[in-house]
């Protein structure tokens, strides 16, 4: 067995030829092996990939603003810049290119959190009582670790790496910017509230913030959470049911900046002082 290390590139032969270009990946695309054969043994031929991302390739002040497309498979990949054309007029085979992608991101990632209302019940200790309990959020802070654990326990296998957004495979600029998306419960000020704790990669825009909130919404109400409110989680009071949704008009999935900013624009609210005259 052949155990030495095996490197795909080229080997230049002049001096000149050494000079490398500061290449700045302003998007990454992962592709089939197929898709990458393709377009690797024909690079000037016109590609669909380089036409839709124009945009993510330019040159100005010494950089070349470059489109990644990389074998989702095997790995490597091409660096494009096609000065606005739909082929690759300049591109760089890049061995490994997925995992030196992936790493940077792991090492770039900002974390954004969304928290909303619980609703938290406890079954009835007699057989015969039909009404379930309603517990306070102030209550239900005692159980933090209870919950968290079974969310925890709860999560399924392919959700492991990504969380809810393993479902969302939409393959647009959210699925890229967001890495990951995991639900928990926090206390805030004594309050037990929901959290989805999301792995950001740069910036996400107005748009892409709603689009990732719909998402979350719609994940809480009809998708994980609505499975998740249908099992109890034991406690030492006895089993609860923890729904991160409700139908109640002041129910909303915020994030911890507006929270803040509805807070402080509360506490900025002139008393009312009663009647004047």
């Amino acid at each position: 067995m052949n155990e030495k290390l095996i490197i795909n590139t080229n080997l230049l032969r002049k001096e000149p030829e050494f000079k490398t270009y500061t290449c700045v990946v302003e998007k990454a695309v992962p592709v089939p092996t197929e898709e990458f054969e393709r377009l690797k043994h024909a690079p000037m031929c016109n590609n669909h990939l380089i036409s839709e991302n124009l945009n993510s390739m330019w040159y100005g002040n010494g950089v070349h603003h470059s489109l990644l497309i990389y074998d989702k498979q095997q790995g490597d990949g091409l660096l494009i810049e096609s000065e606005g054309a739909p082929y690759a007029r300049y591109a760089q085979f890049i061995p490994n290119a997925k995992l030196l992608y992936e790493n940077h991101m792991q090492t770039h990632l900002q974390e954004l959190k969304f928290c909303c209302p619980l609703e938290i019940n406890r079954e009835p200790e007699c057989w015969y009582d039909e009404e379930y309990e309603k517990i306070s959020s102030y209550e239900a802070s005692v159980y933090e670790s209870e919950i968290n654990r079974f969310i925890e326990d709860f999560t399924m296998p392919e959700e492991k790496e990504r969380g809810l957004m393993n479902w969302y495979d939409k393959g647009n600029s959210v699925d890229e910017k967001v890495r990951s998306a995991f639900m928990s419960v926090e206390g805030r000020d004594g309050e037990l509230v929901g959290v989805i704790t999301a792995k950001i990669y740069g910036q996400l825009t107005e748009e892409e913030l709603e689009e990732f909130r719909l998402y979350c919404e719609g994940q809480l109400s009809d998708g994980v959470g609505e499975s998740l409110e249908q099992r109890p989680i034991k406690t030492p009071d006895g089993d609860i049911y923890v729904s991160f949704w409700n139908s109640d008009e002041s129910w909303s999935l915020q994030t911890e900046d507006e929270m803040n900013e509805g807070q402080s624009e509360d506490m900025t609210e002139e008393p009312d002082m009663g009647m004047t005259m």
